[in-house]
């Protein structure tokens, strides 16, 4: 199993990695299934639709976690904040690998700083697992 990991993680990176100078870097943090820190990149592909990827540490049993999926603009909060819905897939790794979906919400300009964002979501793998985090683009 942990050779399918390594072969998936290798992939994602090989395959997106050479594109990650376009994308928009982002260092996040937060609560998902335990403590984690990490980093994202994001590239938009059509006026509404963002493409999203990265890898976090997780201080739980499964301590990475790899994530790709989307992002689309839903409106704007108090004429704002925008706000994004996001959904794609997420993996959590270590002994008892496991996939799923996710959904979230994302508030750009979260206290009124443009470069730092808040999301607020659900991890679908095996049962429901809160997703609380804050990132800043850099």
């Amino acid at each position: 199993m942990s050779r399918n990991i390594f072969i998936a993680v290798a992939l994602l990176v090989l395959l997106l990695g050479s594109e990650c100078l376009a994308y928009k870097p982002a260092v996040i943090g937060g609560i998902r299934d335990g403590m984690a820190l990490g980093i994202m990149a994001e590239n938009g592909l059509t006026n509404g639709a963002t493409l999203r990827y990265g890898f976090e540490a997780n201080t739980s049993n499964t301590p990475g976690i790899i994530f790709i999926g989307g992002k689309w603009f839903l409106s704007s909060v108090s004429s704002r904040f925008p706000m994004y819905l996001s959904g794609g897939l997420v993996g959590y790794l270590g002994n008892n690998s496991t996939a799923g979906p996710y959904i979230s919400l994302i508030f750009e300009r979260f206290l009124d700083v443009t470069p730092l964002f808040l999301e607020v979501g659900i991890d679908v793998v095996h049962s429901g697992r809160l997703q609380f985090q804050v990132g800043y683009f850099f």
